[in-house]
């Protein structure tokens, strides 16, 4: 991660690597045929080390919408945490394969483990029947993994601000909008309290 900071994973050297990491050439070729490898082999060990966050959205608890929200912010714990590692994962994807088809492979177990919670919660009458749980899925996930992109792959961005932003979409898409107004006295309308702000807390803690 030295190595990359001023450039991009392109720039990256294994003759940098190893310089850095103190280690002989020969010794990084024991074990990794190239710096590709690497890449993978410390991705490999970031989603071994978060599975249960990128394995499944969220807990089957009695409130789906705090589930959803903690899932939400459990996610973009692991994304700003390591959003070094992972911007040079999103790209080296672009052009390696083996790269591409493991990152295709997390957003499968996510999208899929999505798609079945959706299933659950419309058997529970949570979620509306009408709604496609396999499209609904990967469009939100798509867009989750867009947007931890954009605004939390260079450490820039507040993920606290990204997930509470992300979780309003999540529960608008499954769960429907909230009314904007609510009845008031004589037939006057006032307007409706938003939903619960999960923010003043850090990311990915439980409501208080």
């Amino acid at each position: 991660m030295n190595q990359s900071a001023a450039g991009s994973f392109k720039d990256l050297t294994v003759e940098g690597v190893t310089r850095e990491a103190g280690v002989a050439r020969s010794a990084f070729y024991v074990y990794f045929g190239d710096k590709e490898e690497l890449l993978l082999g410390a991705v490999e060990d970031l989603i071994a080390s978060h599975q249960n966050r990128l394995g499944r959205c969220w807990q089957q608890g009695d409130d789906p919408r705090r589930e959803i929200e903690r899932g939400i912010y459990g996610m973009a714990r692991v994304y700003a945490d390591s959003s070094s590692l992972l911007a040079l994962a999103g790209e080296a994807a672009t052009y390696d394969e083996e790269v591409r088809e493991l990152w295709s492979t997390v957003l499968e177990t996510i999208t899929e483990g999505t798609r079945e919670e959706i299933e659950r919660l419309q058997k529970r009458g949570s979620i509306s029947e009408a709604l496609d749980p396999e499209a609904l899925a990967e469009g939100l996930v798509l867009m989750t993994e867009r947007s931890f992109q954009i605004h939390l792959a260079q450490g820039e961005g507040d993920p606290n601000e990204v997930a509470s932003s992300l979780t309003r979409v999540w529960w608008a898409a499954l769960f429907g909008a909230p009314s904007p107004v609510a009845p008031g006295r004589e037939g006057e309308t006032v307007p409706r309290e938003p939903p619960p702000s999960p923010e003043g807390r850090g990311v990915g803690e439980p409501e208080k």
